[in-house]
């Protein structure tokens, strides 16, 4: 049913005039009149009573107007409800990363976002690849700082961010091949496989044509610091990025791979957003921020 109908035979009836009705709701008489014969066609009964003095409420319309005011009064409330999440909405930006990029990236872009943008509030979301996507997919992300996977990409925009190269995580003193470390010395040994759809980003290491390696691999729900000690103490040896080691790799030895091999870091947004001010904002300021940091670090 149609509330604007109701509304308008309710301020009918308050003004008991339809013309008095027309002219407050900004309709003209015989569009006030079609609405008011649509809705009493629509419920099978004769709500007003019309006489050259004006209108008032039939008997059914009187027995159905505190029922017809608590509509009004409901769909009001929807109303504006829905206002205020879609201001609240418009002013929160909910954004998923990797605890990595959350660690390493985001505190100088959300510096600088917060300068660009102070009226905006950023939510924060930390996962795995599942998580992330899954989150864009389902709507509860606006964007995210994640790696490139057609697959997964598919239906998204993508901003590409930087390359962040994967490096073998070794015990120390492992032997090195004029500092790098071969992807096929990784064949038959225990292999440490991250958690959280890490392995999206590993497996093309050791599904390229020159090198069929067939590393044991055991599957894990460890965070990044356990890894490395796992690694530290023995237990085997695994692959992440650099931007994952920095920080952590006191413990265990980060090698550049032979061949090289690197994961696509970048932004993805949703159809809808990619038309939205803020998450223009936020993918200008991480462009910019992001480019700057590693400019200054070849710089020293």
């Amino acid at each position: 049913m149609d509330t604007k109908k109701v509304r308008a035979l309710l301020t009918a009836v308050d003004l008991g005039s339809l013309t008095a009705a027309a002219v407050e709701l900004g309709y003209t008489q015989s569009g006030l009149t079609h609405m008011m014969n649509s809705l009493e066609d629509e419920l099978g009964l004769n709500l007003l009573v019309r006489s050259k003095n004006g209108v008032h409420l039939s008997p059914a319309g009187q027995e159905l107007l505190s029922r017809m005011r608590a509509l009004v009064e409901a769909a009001s409330d929807l109303e504006t409800r829905a206002e205020q999440l879609q201001q609240k909405s418009s002013t929160t930006l909910r954004l998923g990363a990797y605890s990595s990029v959350a660690r390493q990236w985001l505190p100088s872009v959300l510096a600088e976002f917060r300068r660009v943008c102070p009226e905006t509030e950023v939510s924060i979301s930390v996962g795995g690849i599942p998580d992330i996507y899954e989150g864009m997919r389902g709507d509860r992300l606006d964007c995210a700082i994640v790696s490139y996977h057609e697959e997964q990409c598919r239906g998204f925009g993508w901003v590409p961010l930087r390359n962040d190269a994967l490096v073998a995580v070794l015990p120390l003193g492992t032997h090195l091949q004029e500092g790098r470390f071969p992807v096929a010395g990784f064949s038959g040994q225990e292999f440490l496989m991250p958690s959280d759809g890490f392995e999206l980003d590993i497996n093309p290491v050791f599904n390229t044509a020159r090198w069929k390696d067939d590393p044991q691999v055991l599957y894990t729900n460890l965070d990044d610091a356990a890894i490395v000690s796992m690694v530290a103490h023995g237990l085997g040896t695994s692959i992440l990025s650099d931007l994952v080691m920095q920080g952590i790799h006191d413990e265990a030895l980060a090698a550049p791979l032979n061949p090289p091999a690197w994961r696509r870091l970048g932004i993805i947004t949703s159809e809808r957003g990619q038309n939205d001010r803020n998450i223009r904002r936020f993918v200008r300021c991480a462009q910019a921020v992001i480019g700057r940091m590693y400019r200054e670090r070849q710089s020293i």
